[in-house]
């Protein structure tokens, strides 16, 4: 087991027990309510199995907890599972009032559906076991929060064509992206636009990157194979806002990418 992982079960495991405790339940009797087996119930609280979410939902009701369990494992997994790197630049996502961002090869993660997170990320993480997949995914999926808060940044993202005919997990999976991807349009802050293969050689082609707006100054960030770089100096930060410029030159306009998106799905039906 690695250090990550049992960082992170050690303390979930802890909030299991007081809770189970608390209502004055062993775990015999916890195992009946969730009707899970009684080792189970062991192994989670030993840090020997990884609780999945209808576990966790289940011990929430059982334990009337008020659905505590489930938020202290995404934070757990969410905290956990991100690098410093690119937890720096989720703070500048969740603060950001303008977020800008360009892919090459896959859909935004701020975009991506469930079942297309997880493949992404298995074939990234070969090495990777199935619950530190499935922390990542939960990970992925809590970065999206901002999107969909009271107040979201306006978001803009720009794909290469490729980005959303690569096959991805199947053609189910990639139909569900890509029906997600129209479906997050329909909100007004959202935008996703598609640079056509037609295009030929253009300023993406230098790879993905992020570009964020929050308290008056811009900030950039550039992913790697082995990691991340948040960009902060001027001059840099210029000459990628100028890459950004150049896209939105070369990329359709929002009606005319979303016929294509819709179009491109429905080649993907089963």
């Amino acid at each position: 087991m690695s250090t990550i992982r049992r960082t992170w079960l050690e303390y979930f495991a802890k909030e299991l027990i007081a809770w189970r405790e608390f209502r004055g339940m062993t775990q015999e009797k916890l195992a009946t309510a969730i009707t899970f087996s009684p080792s189970l119930v062991a192994m989670v609280e030993t840090c020997q199995r990884t609780p999945r979410p209808e576990f966790i939902e289940r011990c929430d009701e059982a334990l009337q907890t008020g659905g505590a369990l489930m938020r202290f494992y995404k934070e757990l997994v969410s905290r956990e599972s991100i690098p410093d790197y690119l937890d720096r630049w989720r703070g500048v996502e969740e603060q950001a009032t303008v977020i800008n961002t360009f892919q090459l090869e896959v859909v935004p993660g701020l975009l991506q559906t469930p079942d297309y997170a997880r493949v992404v990320l298995q074939t990234g993480l070969p090495t990777a076991t199935p619950e530190e997949i499935e922390a990542k995914v939960a990970a992925r999926l809590e970065r999206q929060a901002p999107l969909t808060s009271d107040r979201p940044p306006m978001f803009v993202a720009i794909l290469d064509e490729g980005a959303i005919r690569r096959v991805i997990g199947g053609s189910s999976v990639m139909r569900e992206q890509l029906m997600h991807l129209v479906k997050l349009c329909e909100r007004p802050h959202i935008v996703v636009q598609v640079v056509r293969a037609e295009v030929g050689a253009y300023a993406g082609i230098g790879g993905p990157f992020n570009l964020a707006t929050l308290d008056g100054d811009e900030v950039a960030y550039l992913d790697t194979t082995l990691s991340g770089h948040v960009v902060e100096n001027p001059e840099e930060v210029a000459i990628i806002k100028h890459r950004w410029e150049s896209l939105r030159a070369e990329a359709l306009p929002r009606p005319a990418s979303l016929r294509l998106i819709k179009e491109v799905a429905d080649q993907w039906t089963p």
